[in-house]
């Protein structure tokens, strides 16, 4: 789904929030897109950085290991934000992997959009992944009081749950 999303984007420049293997990252960087990739997690961001240039885009691709968007600076202005976080709605154990739970209320993700809006341009866009399982009401209405436009892009239905890919924006119809 978020490839298929991010193939119709027109952008100059993007941000992956939990880049994983860079594969997002990479699809857009084959576009000439210039792109951050950015995850917590030190061996995905090695992944992601071989991948690159094992696909020699290391160019258009900058690598960093952090949490969330918290490196960089408010008014940074990006075209589009991209994130398939943790979105099952579990709490972590301590010592767990927590690559999955995003919290019982997902937190994780409201965390993750708190980091990232101010850094989406004004025309720009943000494509999330979500579940159903998910507090995906409280979700969106914390998103529209905020003044933000919310559109289910897509949906993936398995017999215990749905998997959204939402497209947030600050005006209607941008990109």
């Amino acid at each position: 789904m978020v490839l298929d999303a991010v193939e119709k984007v027109e952008a100059k420049r993007v941000l992956e929030i939990g880049c994983g293997s860079g594969i997002v990252s990479l699809a857009l960087a084959r576009r000439s897109i210039e792109v951050v990739a950015v995850d917590i997690d030190m061996k995905a961001c090695r992944n992601t950085l071989a991948n690159f240039k094992s696909n020699r885009l290391k160019g258009v691709v900058h690598v960093v290991n952090g949490d969330l968007a918290k490196a960089f600076r408010d008014g940074v202005g990006f075209d589009v934000v991209v994130s398939n976080p943790p979105y099952l709605p579990v709490e972590q154990s301590p010592g767990e992997d927590s690559s999955w739970a995003a919290g019982k209320d997902a937190s994780f993700s409201r965390r993750l959009l708190e980091n990232v809006l101010p850094l989406i341009s004004d025309s720009g866009v943000m494509f999330l992944v979500q579940s159903s399982l998910s507090d995906l009401d409280g979700l969106k209405k914390t998103l529209k009081e905020k003044g933000l436009i919310v559109e289910e892009a897509s949906c993936r239905s398995f017999f215990f749950e749905r998997i959204i890919l939402f497209k947030i924006s600050k005006r209607l119809n941008p990109l």
